[in-house]
């Protein structure tokens, strides 16, 4: 399965320890970025409130819209250009063949997307009976205090599966598939640490999470192109985005 599905010389790509090291290093990023626009924005619009204040701001902008939409599009940026360049650190890499960025051919996309809506279908479906079929705080808080609202948009339907699938199925399931966990246990692995970020949501939503991150896993690997999990990435989005419209 490896060597049909990844055709990479393996002395072009990162190890595993290098790969969890840089990894580790990415994530930083991913948190200091975070911090960062937090605080850039506590300090452009309320830079004489009190360290108490300031604490209750904090908790309250974690829900809001315009401070999400812009931490994430930061992190996109900086977070995307340090995984370009963790690549082209390693020698004889090609990021194009590293990361699997080329368009899968129709019936691949046909494929998994017929796959993709029938899980999220039958999501949908288990939420409902498990009355589980409601719209989380964080998500209809986010919608009713993005300002601008397109903005919002961009984070979600474009930045953040862009980020995400460079990150998960892109960088670390590359890396780690060359490891004893072998493809399977890459796919888990990185599905895991994927659902695991999603914090602000309840144990069942992870759940769903990580089961969504082993379908983009497979469909990356079966097709050899990044290029498909972010489009699916970017539609279950897209819906949660017209979702949170709806309840908000």
């Amino acid at each position: 399965m490896d060597a049909e599905h990844n055709p990479i010389d393996s002395t072009a790509v990162w190890g595993g320890w290098a790969t969890l090291a840089w990894g580790i290093l990415i994530a930083a990023i991913f948190m200091v970025t975070q911090v960062s626009v937090l605080g850039g924005y506590i300090a452009a619009n309320y830079g004489e409130a009190s360290e108490r204040e300031i604490a209750s701001l904090t908790e309250q902008l974690l829900l809001n819209g315009t401070v999400i939409s812009l931490a994430t599009i930061a992190t996109f940026i900086i977070g995307s250009l340090a995984i370009i360049g963790i690549i082209k650190l390693k020698k004889h890499s090609q990021i194009s063949s590293y990361l699997g960025l080329k368009l899968p051919n129709r019936e691949q996309t046909r494929y998994w997307l017929t796959i993709f809506i029938s899980l999220l279908l039958f999501s949908e479906l288990l939420s409902y009976f498990l009355d589980k079929y409601e719209a989380h705080e964080f998500m209809v808080s986010a919608y009713a205090t993005a300002e601008p609202l397109w903005l919002l948009w961009i984070a979600m339907v474009v930045a953040a599966p862009v980020f995400e699938e460079l990150f998960f199925r892109g960088f670390l399931l590359t890396g780690f598939q060359r490891t004893f966990l072998g493809t399977t246990g890459a796919i888990v692995v990185t599905s895991l640490l994927w659902a695991v970020i999603h914090t602000q949501y309840d144990l069942y939503y992870m759940a769903t999470i990580f089961v969504m991150g082993v379908v983009l896993g497979l469909a990356r690997v079966r097709s050899g192109s990044l290029i498909l999990p972010i489009g699916l990435h970017a539609l279950v989005n897209g819906l949660a985005t017209m979702q949170m419209a709806y309840f908000a």
